[in-house]
């Protein structure tokens, strides 16, 4: 069942509409950041197929937004974003179908003394209220990092490394950027509210008319993020807390999915079929907190997930009778879960600033039975990972900075090993080096 979407964006328009206040003033802003990241890898890979020693990721944004301001001090913007980025840079992009890849955000908002409203191509409530560990660099974090690397040693060309769809992510990111209605609270004592809808997993205009339904997609997306930055004495403190909901539109009722695992009789890794389960309502939750003295900063966050390897909602409709449950990855699981927490900490005197972090994740498996012994044997896996990070940054101005640092992976999957039949255990060392700018502007006319 859908909900009156088209009622709720029709009332955010008639608001906006009904403050007509003549226009006072015209705004504009533009900006852009890029970066180059060069990577040394050490991890295992096989002999068939070797990894990369050596990598680059390099990603650019440019940003626009115009805006009208009223002299009732309302405004109207419309605000858009394109992004650019080699394929070692994809890894947190969400992979929702309905625009080209070079479009990350675009989106229409109006700002009153009320609060904000935002209609289009826009993270979620939940994922905007985010608070998470402080890191040297943004870009090479070990929390969802925007660069990275890793690559699956199964993959003839670059894949990135995920196993059963483990993305150490701590952030509520199952709507992604698709194309949503968001309202925000005026932040009253430090206190923001938000709460946002997504009527249908899509980037595009043309699914949100057609009242197809696919099979186990996610729609009527409800999420709600509360955000608190204040201080306390000397010490500046945030923390966050968000829920996020979705409905499974079209239930495959007696789905399978395929897990490999080592086998009970002599440990050989082998592909068994899940016991069958209908693909379940998405539902996530997640809180963070950071606290800030005296040029350190410390912070951790958590999430728990049924969207299997707490990656991105899988989106799979060419070629598959399950649009988004086809495989364990991504898949909304009936009775599994995915935890993942993580926790920095980071120190800044002058242009240099320090940190180190962590991220552990643990993905609840779909049970399956296993017979190599003789009775069939009930078996519930989970897949594991975790990663650790060093860093320093030193930053020339407020537009131009260079970071250095060290990451470590380390992955143990239901198989155990990592050969030419399955791969979802192995470690991996980085050594990264990293330059970054960013430009903006602002004027009016």
């Amino acid at each position: 069942m859908k909900c009156s979407w088209r009622s709720l964006i029709a009332v955010s328009l008639a608001a906006a509409a009904a403050t007509g206040a003549s226009a006072s003033e015209k705004r504009y802003s533009y900006g852009g950041n890029a970066s180059l990241s060069s990577f040394f890898v050490d991890q295992d890979d096989l002999p068939a197929n070797d990894t990369n020693d050596f990598a680059f990721a390099a990603e650019g944004k440019v940003w626009g937004r115009a805006a009208i301001v009223t002299d009732s001090g309302w405004e109207y913007g419309l605000r858009g974003q394109l992004r650019f980025q080699s394929s070692e840079h994809e890894f947190s992009n969400d992979h929702i179908r309905g625009a080209p890849d070079f479009v990350d955000e675009v989106y229409f908002y109006v700002d009153t003394l009320f609060g904000g409203v935002v209609l289009g191509l826009e993270d979620g409530a939940a994922d905007q209220a985010g608070i998470f560990s402080p890191t040297a660099s943004d870009i090479n974090r070990i929390d969802d990092p925007r660069a990275f690397p890793l690559q699956d040693p199964l993959a003839t060309s670059f894949t990135a490394f995920r196993p059963n769809g483990a993305h150490m992510r701590t952030d509520l990111n199952a709507s992604g950027d698709a194309f949503k209605l968001i309202y925000r609270t005026p932040r009253l004592i430090g206190v923001q509210v938000s709460a946002s809808y997504t009527p249908e997993l899509t980037r595009g205009l043309n699914d949100l008319f057609n009242g197809d339904d696919q099979w186990d997609e996610q729609s009527d997306i409800w999420e709600v993020g509360l955000n608190y930055q204040g201080a306390l004495s000397s010490f500046d403190v945030a923390f966050y807390a968000g829920y996020v909901a979705g409905t499974n539109e079209r239930e495959t009722v007696g789905n399978v999915v395929s897990v490999t695992a080592a086998r009970l009789s002599n440990g050989v890794p082998f592909t068994f079929n899940s016991i069958a389960f209908t693909p379940d309502d998405l539902e996530e939750y997640g809180a963070g907190a950071r606290v800030g003295y005296e040029g350190f900063s410390i912070g951790g966050s958590y999430r728990v997930t049924n969207i299997a390897g707490a990656s991105g909602l899988a989106d799979q409709r060419l070629g598959s009778l399950s649009t988004g449950c086809s495989v364990v990855d991504g898949c909304v699981l009936p009775d599994s879960q995915t935890t993942v927490w993580g926790a920095g900490v980071t120190y800044e005197t002058g242009p240099w600033r320090f940190g180190a972090g962590y991220v552990n994740l643990e993905e609840e498996l779909p049970p399956f039975l296993d017979s190599s012994t003789g009775p069939a044997i009930r078996r519930e896996l989970t897949q594991d990972a975790q990663g650790w990070t060093g860093a320093v940054t030193y930053e020339f101005d407020e537009n131009l900075a260079i970071s250095a640092g060290y990451q470590h992976y380390d992955y143990d999957g239901p198989a155990n090993v990592c050969t030419g039949a399955a791969c979802d255990t192995l470690d991996a060392d980085l050594g990264f080096l990293q330059v970054s700018m960013q430009f903006e502007d602002a004027g009016g006319m």
